[in-house]
């Protein structure tokens, strides 16, 4: 791949990052114009995932593509239901911190799949450019994750380190919970 696509397709996914972290920031400070410039942050991740696909060659035999990019579907499916719409459609409009589905056992599942895409895409493209680019689009997520976590999520949630305490970081068992397990 080419440098000056390469820095380009890092910078547009940069500036995905920096836009969704801005998004977090305008909710803790009431800021509504902030909130309607950052929120498109999110897709602006996506966009060189679909560049990928229309300006790099699959180097691999259909045997491997399609499998490969059913995984991806089915990553990015996950991705969208619980970043998107299993809060929203679980949680009924509630402000409370949602700890069930994808949510019992990691604070951020989304960070799960989005890692298991980039590693999906990286082995579709087999390209060293793509790889670089994929590890550090998971690097930037991760870092975005851990500001989340630490930092943004606290001041939006009164209640969060109780949930920290609950649910695992990015991925553990479940935690029982009071009332929810017969006592035989």
């Amino acid at each position: 791949m080419e440098f000056i696509k390469l820095f380009l397709y890092g910078a547009l996914g940069l500036s995905g990052y920096i836009l969704s972290g801005l998004y977090d920031v305008s909710i803790i400070h009431e800021k509504k114009l902030l909130r309607k410039i950052a929120y498109p942050g999110f897709f602006i991740t996506a966009v060189p995932y679909v560049l990928f696909f229309f300006m790099v060659e699959i180097p691999h035999h259909i045997a491997v593509t399609v499998p490969v990019i059913l995984l991806i579907f089915v990553f990015s499916w996950l991705l969208i239901y619980s970043v998107l719409i299993e809060i929203p459609r679980n949680n009924g409009g509630n402000s409370v911190l949602y700890d069930r589905g994808t949510y019992s056992f990691s604070r951020h599942p989304g960070f799960l799949w989005y890692t298991t895409i980039n590693v999906l895409v990286a082995i579709l493209f087999w390209d060293p450019g793509i790889l670089l680019l994929c590890t550090l689009f998971t690097i930037f997520n991760f870092v975005l994750v851990i500001m989340e976590d630490r930092v943004l999520f606290p001041r939006m949630f009164s209640s969060y380190q109780e949930y920290r305490d609950t649910v695992p970081f990015l991925f553990g068992f479940p935690k029982i919970r009071s009332g929810e397990v017969d006592s035989e």
